[in-house]
């Protein structure tokens, strides 16, 4: 009986000890979750509505139907386009207009994803990736895309999105999200 009691008396303190430092690095290495709140944000329209990080403030800027910023370092620019109104019919010619606008008016952009496309029920979002830099900016991601609605294929949104290159790993998830929240009202 002795030799058991030594036995645990060595064995069970190790087990525990064991135990309490598995618990205390699993602990460790959980990162804290980050509570995103969304806010809806409607084009001016009124026809279809965003959802994105709160932390973006709507402000009229320019010819865009919502103009989406946080903390200058994420842009989401949105114009939209009824068919029957413009030159362009289809939204890959309104994406290959506006792409090429851009092209033309930067140098040094390269294309960084090739077009494709995500096909959701109540929509289809074509996008395209390119990085550049301006005299003035730093390395950005443009994320260029269109998103026709199932309901009304006549009616196409054009999005604009900027991030800085640096944080494009972490904010690129954010971007399609928000590009996936489109509801046309």
């Amino acid at each position: 009986m002795n030799k058991y009691l030594k036995w645990l008396i060595i064995v069970v303190p190790f087990i525990l000890v064991l135990i309490f430092i598995t618990i205390a690095l699993l602990l460790s290495n959980k990162e804290e979750e980050v509570k995103i709140i969304n806010k809806e944000f409607v084009t001016k329209d009124g026809r279809v509505t965003f959802s994105a990080d709160a932390k973006y403030v709507s402000s009229d800027k320019g010819e865009y139907d919502l103009y989406l910023n946080k903390d200058k370092k994420q842009i989401v620019g949105i114009f939209t386009y009824n068919l029957s109104e413009y030159e362009e019919k289809t939204d890959k010619e309104i994406l290959d207009k506006q792409v090429g606008g851009f092209i033309e008016s930067r140098k040094n952009t390269t294309l960084l994803k090739k077009e494709s496309t995500i096909e959701m029920d109540d929509k289809k979002i074509t996008k395209i990736e390119y990085s550049g830099k301006t005299d003035k900016s730093s390395e950005c991601v443009y994320i260029f895309s269109v998103i026709t609605f199932t309901n009304d294929p006549n009616y196409v949104i054009y999005v604009n999105e900027v991030i800085l290159k640096s944080n494009y790993e972490k904010n690129i998830s954010e971007m399609i999200s928000i590009l996936k929240s489109a509801k046309l009202n």
